[in-house]
């Protein structure tokens, strides 16, 4: 069972810490990373981004803790998935997938696509996302753009 809530700024670090913690866990941290420096960095665009209107931070919770985040950018013309990362501790049991698929619901009920950025460094990401039918329609910088459509 998992619930999707506002972040607030005492879950700034937690944030960043799972955001760390999934990464390392898929091997994709250089030898050379400054983890303290990025800390200060996220830190900081976490705390703007609970005060941007223009987008949504929240934390993901698997039986009452938190589990992950999760940040949306919503406009007349797209839904974005600007960012899902879930503990390594509850991955592979289906909440990513079923919080896409909440994102594709709310997309198809306002005839928009769902679009989202994965680097190229993440094929587990690249899977999940082919398997839930996003397409690849552009690169930006060190990511493939993606993009899922409603049917119809």
């Amino acid at each position: 069972m998992y619930r999707i809530r506002p972040a607030t700024p005492s879950d700034v670090t937690f944030l960043g810490n799972v955001s760390l913690a999934a990464t390392r866990a898929q091997g994709r941290l250089p030898a050379d990373f400054d983890e303290d420096a990025w800390l200060a960095g996220f830190t900081e665009w976490s705390l703007e981004s609970i005060d941007d209107p223009s987008t949504d931070l929240n934390v993901i919770e698997v039986d009452g803790r938190r589990a992950g985040r999760l940040r949306i950018t919503r406009t007349a013309n797209s839904v974005e998935l600007n960012g899902i990362q879930l503990h390594p501790g509850v991955q592979n049991r289906g909440i990513g997938t079923a919080i896409i698929g909440e994102l594709q619901s709310e997309a198809a009920g306002h005839g928009v696509p769902l679009q989202l950025h994965v680097e190229r460094d993440n094929p587990n990401a690249r899977r999940l996302y082919d398997r839930l039918g996003f397409t690849k329609i552009g690169e930006d910088g060190a990511e493939d753009v993606l993009q899922w459509s409603p049917k119809g």
